[in-house]
Order: C-alpha cells, then structure tokens, then sequence
C-alpha cells in the first residue's frame, strides 16, 4: 500500500470508534467514570454531527455548492478526536511533558490524515477543515479540562493497544472505509426515499 492511503487509514472509523470505546474501558476501570462519559460523549458528538452532515447531502442535497461542501470529512474529524488523547493517555504517569509532546503529535498525525484526503480527492478543503476543527475541537478541550492533570496514563496497556490499533491498519484489509459509506449511503436513501444519492457537483 502506497503512503497516502496508508496514512488516510489512521483516519478510518472501523479503527477509532473501538479505539475509543478502549479508552473509555481504561478510564473507567482506573476509577475515572466520569472522565469516561464525558470523553464518551465529547466522541458521540463528533461522530454523530459527521453523520448527520453526511446524511443531509446524500439524501436531501443539503450542502454548502459555494464551498463544495458535501459533509464533515470522517477521517479527519476522528483522527483529530481520538489520537490526540490516545497518544496523550500513552505517557508515562511520571513524565507529564511526554504526555504533552504525545498530544502535540496526535495533532500532527491527524493533520496528516486530513491532508491525505486532500491527496486522494476524496474530500475539500473546506470539508477537511471543517473535519479537523470539530476532532481538534472535543481533543484540546477534553485534555484542557482541569481533571485532566490527574487523568490515568500508562505506558503498558495503551501502548500495547497502539501498536494493535497501528497494526490493524497497515494490514491489507480493503474495503472497509467503502463498505461504512455504502452504509452511510444505504441510510441515507432509505430515511429521503430516494432509489439514488445525490452526488457532489450534480
């Protein structure tokens, strides 16, 4: 696999959803329910907004023709929300500022990601941005909340997920970003009563 298609993989929702669900399951079992929903939460909104934004074009036509914007890029929204707080969480508890450069690194990894659909054409520009402002925007504000000093972080367990989580996508596993669109698209037929989607620039 190509280099481009390799890093818009980081980006893929077959990968971060659980990757997300994980952190919740470590947070949680480390006492921290609360931090918990609230990252649960922070995701559920990306996640769902990104739907949302998707569905309205494919099945209504609802988009910004002046922008040539479709809906919230996926990958970029969800790169830009999960790696940086899993990269942060990866630190060791006794080196806050490993944990700092791990959440500045999770930023550069999901600007990448966002450039990579540029590279690809399979997003805008404005659909990139709008991607990584909403990510970045749960992501900073998550580990800017002052609980987040005393958030749980382990070199052990989550850096063992990591190199999971980085192996699963360099495996050659095609299709699954498809197959999610193909459902995004099935749902959004289904819900406008439309036989087809609408399509960028008709």
């Amino acid at each position: 696999m190509s280099f481009w298609p390799l890093v818009s993989r980081l980006g893929e929702s077959t990968y971060l959803l659980p990757g997300a669900l994980l952190v919740a399951l470590w947070l949680w079992h480390r006492g921290k329910a609360r931090t918990a929903l609230r990252w649960l939460a922070g995701v559920a909104t990306v996640a769902g907004l990104t739907l949302v934004s998707k569905l309205a074009f494919l099945g209504w036509g609802v988009g910004i023709r002046a922008l040539d914007f479709t809906g919230i890029s996926g990958h970029s929204a969800m790169s830009a929300t999960m790696l940086p707080v899993l990269l942060y969480l990866c630190a060791p508890q006794s080196r806050p500022w490993m944990a700092r450069i791990g959440a500045a690194c999770g930023v550069g990894l999901a600007l990448l990601v966002g450039w990579s659909r540029l590279v690809l054409h399979a997003h805008s520009p404005s659909e990139v941005v709008a991607g990584l402002v909403l990510g970045l925007a749960v992501s900073l504000a998550f580990l800017s909340w002052p609980g987040c000093k005393v958030l749980p972080r382990s070199v052990g367990p989550l850096a063992a997920a990591l190199v999971v989580f980085t192996a699963l996508h360099t495996l050659p596993l095609p299709g699954a970003s498809s197959a999610t669109h193909r459902l995004v698209i099935s749902m959004a037929t289904y819900l406008s009563g439309r036989e087809h989607p609408y399509r960028r620039g008709l």
